[in-house]
């Protein structure tokens, strides 16, 4: 991950020419890459599905995050006021890092603390992207990573801000797309990025890939 760098600032406009929308959004694509991320693609927002069923997950089995961070269900926004939001977006960037080896996200011997530096990749990639477009004019870019801030960062037993204190992470924080109701199974799928299914006792060997996606929506 590049360091943070002094950014620019475009002038606000109240509409984007197409040209420059294609070529800002191909920018954003390869900052991606430039940041790390193993593959990233423009798409439309209309691609993003969001299903009651996704953060109904995080309660049944429960998540051991569910109801202990402000970004977690059922915490959070609505999924009706999360659909109208963005359904106000037309275009997004969907990246992801491939982990390496998968066993890193398939074993669970692995899995408790590798998934955290797989995590703040993906989180500090969304919230530097979301960065840029901001000071490219897309005033309204918002990030979005994977697992509760709170395994990934700060690793408290629980989020401090609903007990009324600060965030001691706040730019880098980022819901999971799963808490904001986005079926990330089926949008990879969409893209043509191979995924599998990851659960507690799955076998390592029969999982060849697995993935650290975000998002970050543009316009």
């Amino acid at each position: 991950m590049q360091k943070n760098k002094l950014g620019l600032s475009r002038k606000i406009a109240l509409e984007t020419p197409d040209d420059v929308l294609e070529r800002d959004l191909i920018n954003f694509k390869q900052q991606t890459f430039d940041l790390g991320a193993t593959m990233a693609e423009i798409i439309d927002a209309a691609w993003v599905d969001v299903d009651e069923r996704v953060p109904l997950k995080c309660a049944i089995p429960m998540c051991p995050y569910y109801n202990k961070n402000l970004s977690c269900p059922p915490n959070g926004p609505s999924l009706d006021l999360v659909r109208k939001a963005f359904s106000r977006y037309s275009k997004a960037i969907l990246f992801a890092f491939d982990v390496i080896p998968p066993e890193e996200f398939s074993d669970r011997s692995l899995e408790r603390e590798a998934v955290k530096s797989w995590a703040r990749k993906s989180m500090e990639t969304a919230a530097r992207l979301e960065t840029i477009a901001m000071g490219n004019g897309y005033y309204f870019a918002m990030g979005l990573s994977q697992v509760s801030c709170m395994k990934a960062l700060c690793g408290l037993p629980k989020c401090l801000v609903l007990d009324g204190d600060k965030c001691p992470y706040p730019l880098q924080s980022r819901p999971s797309m799963e808490s904001m109701g986005i079926d990330v199974y089926r949008l990879v799928t969409k893209v043509g990025w191979d995924i599998y299914p990851i659960y507690r006792s799955v076998d390592p060997k029969a999982v060849p890939r697995a993935l650290s996606v975000g998002i970050v929506f543009i316009c």
